[in-house]
């Protein structure tokens, strides 16, 4: 019996370290083919991965290109710059790190929040951009403690700076964080956190141009993230230099004698549409979008009500006033309309079906020629002529002057102004054209809206003998063609005709721009506006019963070219509620015009 239960005991063992070697044996098969599985089988993709995973790709930031004046003045240059940014992959717990980088740096709660919704938005093993535009006691406080911050590092990189600060700001524009509409509208270009865009001037139109390569920098890095050695520098390529063909000088010139007034003043070269000076008031200091704003800093500027923020040459948009009267005389000659010899009588004011349209002159003009109108600004005269014309006709010939449409100038979000018809009407306000309408039209009023941009290259279509040229803010560079938008072919004496009138205007006794008259005995051609805010309250007599609102005052308006024989500057100058153009913008405009001279001379 008990030698049965020892040969059962000696089977049931054999069985059992059967079973154990035969689990440990598969054990040992599994094992052995995962090893080969990985060492073999995917030993290439591993190394690679270990390969990737110590060394660091860092971006070499790419200069931006600089932007020059015509005659090579630095507007806009690149600063050195230090920042520090952090690789969140290696930072451990980003809030902690940013907490503790706080004592040494100014780092804010909201900026820290800030941080790490950019940090959720991006990829971790990307560097992260903390703070930029730090002091020297700044990067010595990081620098010495930069073992205590995994994954964060200190980079130098150029900034922009615009040198003269807010001289020419609305042209040269400013830089911003990318919105979703400029990622959508550059989808070629990556961007990464902290990466700045043009978001106006020629920064925004020629962000392609301007925004450089960026280069890439390999370096081997330890356990830690801790940098070892260089590996591989991909070096970046800066972006391209603009020359402009604003003239410093003059663009320096036209901002101070602006002054305090809120408005505009373009001055262009009539015989290419070169912008040489362009200057939107008020302004401010494209440095200050670097530097960063304060919540009531942005306040003050975004909300300000002369709208600091807009560049008024091209977007501003105002009737033109009597400068308008310089198409409606051209339509008359050109139809054959207006014989310049006719006199037409101005008793103060037009009565058309039971209403009154007054001239600017309450007693009137008298009798006057088309050269006289245009010299006192005679508004009478052109009620007539705009009724016997009509409203198609003045249309027409206001297009072919390049109002009503864009000018093609480098600068996005140009306005297009307006020459109203009467299918606009009907399209507008489902409603017919009034014959008063005509006539106020006739005298720049009503609907009629234009930019200050739209009336230099309108004045210096005149000056040149009826070439539209598409307005340009580049610099041409010798052999190269202007772009040519309308070539009309205006009748010489017609042409001549107006001449006449609108000499009269700043050199005759009896013209509203004496003040506009240049030193050097340079002769100006020229033309007053004065374009009404609000309607006028009259007394029954017909005397204006001025507003003490400043804001409802008018705008003054002028544009001329110099010099008559052989023209080489245009002016437009527009001064909200500066109320008449004689006395308001045609100082400006000499100015602008006596520095060109005294810089550049009236000769050939």
């Amino acid at each position: 019996m008990l030698d049965d239960d020892r040969e059962q005991f000696r089977g049931d063992a054999r069985r059992r370290l059967l079973l154990v070697g035969g689990c440990l044996g598969a054990g040992f098969l599994v094992l052995g083919g995962r090893l080969f599985h990985l060492q073999v089988m995917r030993g290439g993709e591993y190394r690679t991965l270990a390969e990737d995973n110590r060394i660091s790709l860092k971006p070499i930031f790419a200069p931006r290109g600089r932007i020059f004046d015509r005659e090579n003045r630095a507007l806009v240059e690149n600063s050195p710059d230090f920042e520090v940014v952090v690789v969140p992959e290696l930072a451990g717990s980003l809030r902690m790190l940013f907490k503790r980088l706080s004592r040494h740096i100014d780092l804010s709660e909201e900026e820290i929040k800030h941080l790490l919704q950019q940090a959720r938005r991006q990829r971790s093993f990307l560097p992260l951009r903390v703070k930029s535009h730090l002091s020297w006691e700044e990067v010595s406080s990081i620098e010495v403690r930069i073992h205590e911050f995994p994954g964060l590092d200190l980079q130098s990189q150029s900034v922009r700076y615009y040198p003269y600060d807010a001289l020419a700001c609305h042209i040269l524009g400013y830089l911003g964080e990318p919105s979703d509409g400029d990622r959508k509208r550059l989808s070629r270009i990556t961007f990464r956190s902290g990466d700045l865009v043009g978001k106006s001037g020629v920064e925004q139109h020629f962000e392609e141009l301007l925004r450089g390569r960026e280069g890439v920098l390999e370096m081997e890095v330890n356990a830690v993230g801790r940098h070892v050695r260089e590996l591989h520098r991909n070096p970046p390529e800066s972006g391209e230099d603009l020359r402009l063909s604003i003239d410093f000088d003059l663009q320096k010139e036209a901002q101070e004698a602006m002054g305090e007034e809120t408005g505009s003043v373009v001055a262009m070269d009539p015989n290419t549409g070169e912008i040489l000076a362009m200057v939107s008031t008020p302004s401010y200091n494209p440095n200050q979008f670097i530097r960063g704003f304060t919540h009531a800093q942005w306040q003050a500027l975004s909300t300000d009500p002369d709208r600091p923020l807009i560049n008024k040459a091209h977007q501003g948009q105002y009737p033109p006033g009597s400068t308008f009267k310089i198409v409606v005389a051209l339509a008359g000659l050109a139809t054959g309309k207006l014989d310049p010899k006719e006199q037409v009588h101005c008793g103060g004011f037009l009565l058309k079906e039971e209403q009154r349209f007054y001239c600017w002159r309450r007693h009137g003009h008298g009798s006057v020629n088309l050269i006289q109108a245009l010299t006192q600004s005679c508004d009478v005269f052109f009620y007539k002529l705009a009724e016997r014309l009509g409203i198609d006709a003045i249309e027409r010939q206001a297009h072919k002057m390049g109002l009503g449409g864009v000018t093609g100038v480098d600068l996005d979000s140009e306005r297009a102004g307006l020459i109203p018809s009467r299918a606009w009407k009907r399209k507008m306000f489902k409603a017919s054209w009034y014959p008063g309408e005509t006539l106020i039209t006739g005298i720049g009023q009503g609907y009629v809206l234009t930019t200050p941009l739209q009336l230099a290259s309108m004045i210096a279509t005149v000056a040149n003998g009826g070439t539209v040229y598409r307005p340009s803010l580049l610099k041409l560079e010798p052999g190269q063609v202007p772009d040519v938008m309308v070539r009309n072919h205006f009748s010489a004496h017609h042409l001549e005709l107006l001449r006449q009138g609108l000499e009269a205007v700043v050199h005759d006794p009896t013209g509203t721009a004496a003040k506009a008259r240049p030193e050097g005995g340079i002769r100006v051609a020229g033309k007053t506006g004065t374009s009404q805010v609000a309607r006028h309250r009259r007394e029954k007599s017909g005397q204006i019963i001025k507003s003490t609102n400043e804001k409802l005052q008018d705008h003054a308006l002028f544009v001329c070219y110099a010099p008559l024989d052989r023209p080489k500057i245009a002016v437009s100058v527009i001064v909200e509620h500066g109320g008449h153009g004689g006395s308001a913008a045609a100082p400006v405009a000499k100015r602008v015009m006596d520095r060109y001279f005294t810089k550049y001379g009236s000769g050939a």
